[in-house]
């Protein structure tokens, strides 16, 4: 009941959001002149970037299941990996892709600890990109993004969650140091099964090639996703230079990521109209456009994972275990 609780005040906040933007008159005003038919050739290039970025995540994931030694098909990997973006777009609150992945591996007899920590694994390296990614693309064009002074409060807001994660990373890498592990007490409630998770976690550490190969990709998988809001961007005709562009993108990622809207929704659109707006001079509807179409991008490429379902028994599993 929490989950559908939570689940409704995000959707919420979404309609919210949307019907303050939709409802402003200089929207619909230039709503007629601006929403010409965007150039296919680059909603085209902004589909392909996506599932470029789709297919690089199942082998990033492939590389950390090597790591943690759970050997499966590639073919199933895709498929899980497609089965958990369709997931994590449509059952909200339900069950996350994470957790249908986590479950299957389990279903065929893999260590729940080794399927938790591939899973780990794959998304801290996600994270690690976006703290690089951001950091390096704020600080090329940071001379633009400090014109505004909204728009500078949204990135030093980015600046604190970009050294808090930081913070947590390095933390969960000191704790999981089998050296200090060990040195826990028997009498600490959870020491087993702590030191075996930590163990498990702790192996990207030896196989630290085959993680670097997955951080690379990340990097790869993070500035393919916001390129194809870029190539929206350019669909509908907006000649903003490609690095001007990304260097607010993560902060536009990680904001509308975080659990105060449905997918993002209207928040997002509200970042593009006040970033775009204020540094760029975009009108609303343009900046509007970018957003839902950009999004919308995305969203497509989740349906494919309807058709690698290859049965709804172990979805229902991972909904109770949620």
């Amino acid at each position: 009941m929490k989950k559908w609780l939570l689940v409704i005040a995000q959707a919420l906040v979404s309609v919210i959001l949307l019907y303050f933007l939709l409802r402003r008159p200089e929207l619909r005003e230039q709503a007629g002149s601006i929403l010409h038919v965007p150039q296919p050739g680059w909603l085209v290039a902004g589909f392909i970037s996506v599932g470029i970025c789709n297919l690089l995540s199942a082998a990033r994931w492939g590389i950390f299941l090597q790591v943690v030694g759970i050997r499966i098909s590639k073919w199933e990997v895709l498929r899980l990996s497609w089965i958990g973006l369709f997931c994590n777009n449509f059952f909200v609150g339900a069950v996350g892709g994470d957790a249908v992945k986590t479950v299957w591996l389990c279903s065929k007899g893999n260590r729940r600890v080794s399927s938790l920590v591939s899973v780990l694994l794959d998304r801290m390296s996600g994270l690690g990109a976006m703290v690089l990614c951001g950091s390096v693309l704020m600080w090329l064009r940071w001379d633009l993004l400090s014109q505004s002074e909204t728009v500078s409060s949204v990135m030093h807001f980015m600046i604190i969650y970009l050294v808090g994660l930081t913070a947590l990373m390095t933390l969960s890498f000191i704790t999981a140091i089998p050296s200090l592990t060990k040195l826990l007490p028997m009498w600490v409630p959870g020491r087993s099964p702590y030191i075996t998770f930590t163990n498990e976690y702790f192996k990207f550490v030896q196989e630290w090639r085959k993680a670097l190969l997955g951080g690379l990709i990340s990097i790869g998988i993070l500035l393919g996703y916001l390129l194809s809001f870029y190539f929206t961007a350019r669909a509908f005709g907006l000649g903003i230079p490609v690095l001007d562009f990304l260097s607010f993108m993560p902060a536009v990622d990680v904001i509308s990521a975080l659990p105060i809207s449905l997918g993002g929704f209207g928040v997002r659109e509200q970042l593009f109209v006040t970033i775009l707006g204020q540094l760029f001079s975009t009108p609303i509807a343009l900046a509007f456009a970018v957003s839902i179409v950009g999004a919308a991008l995305n969203l497509l490429w989740s349906f494919g994972g309807i058709a690698l379902l290859p049965s709804y028994g172990y979805l229902l599993r991972a909904k109770n275990d949620a």
